[in-house]
């Protein structure tokens, strides 16, 4: 196999393997509507990712391997360290939760009187649980940067979310 066969090869491996990690980050982007079809493309391929990424880039280690041998210039030394860079950058992202990255839960919730909310406006939405004789409002205000908010209500573990 020639130089330039093995070098697009290399490129091939590389575009697939980001594709595989940016397309579903690109389908499943919040706030922004998504299809069925979508989704289920998304899915299937996060559920392939970490097996494949990792595949690609052993498979494209070895080819930065064979070019690396007789490669003598310093910029195409460069462009196979990007090569290998990205495939690794790849199978290792794959294996993430983006999502994580982006909303982080709010673990210890502090609450306090109605009286004492000074923080929030009387216009503000909340989002309200009442289990037993306890109750509480979540303002979507704050929701927004967490999403996430675990709380226990009434002796009851519960995961606040919209």
């Amino acid at each position: 196999m020639t130089r330039r066969m093995i070098a697009s090869m290399l490129g091939i491996l590389v575009v697939g393997s980001f594709l595989l990690v940016f397309i579903p980050a690109f389908l499943i982007r919040p706030f922004v509507a998504q299809s069925p079809r979508g989704m289920t493309r998304a899915y299937a391929l996060r559920s392939i990712s970490p097996e494949a990424t990792l595949v690609l880039a052993l498979l494209g280690g070895g080819l930065v391997f064979s070019l690396w041998r007789n490669c003598r210039s310093i910029p195409r030394r460069a462009v196979l360290v990007l090569a290998a860079i990205l495939l690794l950058g790849s199978a290792v992202v794959s294996r993430q939760n983006h999502f994580e990255w982006m909303f982080r839960p709010l673990q210890s919730a502090e609450f306090v009187e109605i009286v004492q909310a000074t923080h929030i406006d009387d216009s503000d939405m909340v989002l309200g649980v009442r289990l037993g004789r306890e109750s509480r409002a979540y303002p979507v205000r704050i929701l927004a940067y967490h999403h996430l908010v675990n709380d226990v209500v009434a002796g009851e573990p519960i995961v606040v979310t919209y």
